[in-house]
């Protein structure tokens, strides 16, 4: 059963891939319009969010009905979403820049919603590579303490998406409300699942 829900949360998170692949060559302009670069970027950084925000919901569900088996999707999802992330970035860094640094100094000086998610890129990074087993020794109490701003990371990943798009979408307001949940559930959900007489 394990193996199979690795299985499951390897390939959920890779065919987005396939599909990218499939429309950069059969069907660009009617997958990503005009202006692709904008449009891929844009793609990227959904998917990301999207693995985030699941790998969040597994967090409540785990705590919920105590299914510690779910945790063995976290590891395997959590490198997906940062591996998104990173070509987010990547693709970021390609389309809009033409990875000209001095540009994206001054984007990121000029731009808000780029600051907001340059530091929630940053964030999340930092938690993936603290995970390394060695530097989590290293870090030793620190580590938890840093891995409690991977809620403040996804907030910020939300506003990012929201603020990027000048309005709002389905996907926008899906994003900063599911982010508002987890931030509420931080702070009541452990008093909740008590009241409830389902904390262990």
């Amino acid at each position: 059963m394990k193996k199979l829900l690795q299985i499951t949360a390897h390939l959920g998170a890779f065919l987005p891939l396939c599909w990218l692949i499939y429309a950069l060559n059969f069907n660009l302009e009617q997958s990503f319009g005009t202006d692709p670069g904008k449009e891929i970027i844009h793609y990227l950084g959904w998917v990301a969010i999207c693995l985030f925000i699941i790998l969040f919901f597994f967090r409540i569900v785990d705590q919920i009905f105590q299914r510690n088996d779910l945790l063995i999707l976290h590891r395997a999802i959590g490198l997906w979403a940062l591996f998104w992330l990173t070509l987010h970035i990547v693709a970021y860094f390609l389309f809009e820049l033409g990875f000209d640094f001095s540009l994206f100094i001054k984007e990121v000086t000029e731009r808000f919603y780029l600051q907001i998610g340059l530091i929630s890129a940053v964030l999340f990074l930092l938690i993936a590579i603290s995970s390394i087993p060695f530097i989590r020794r290293k870090l030793g109490d620190n580590w938890f303490l840093l891995h409690q701003c991977s809620l403040i990371a996804l907030v910020l990943a939300a506003v990012h998406y929201y603020l990027s798009l000048k309005s709002y979408d389905f996907y926008s307001v899906f994003f900063l409300a599911s982010a508002a949940v987890f931030v509420l559930w931080k702070m009541i959900g452990r008093k909740l699942l008590k009241w409830l007489g389902l904390a262990y």
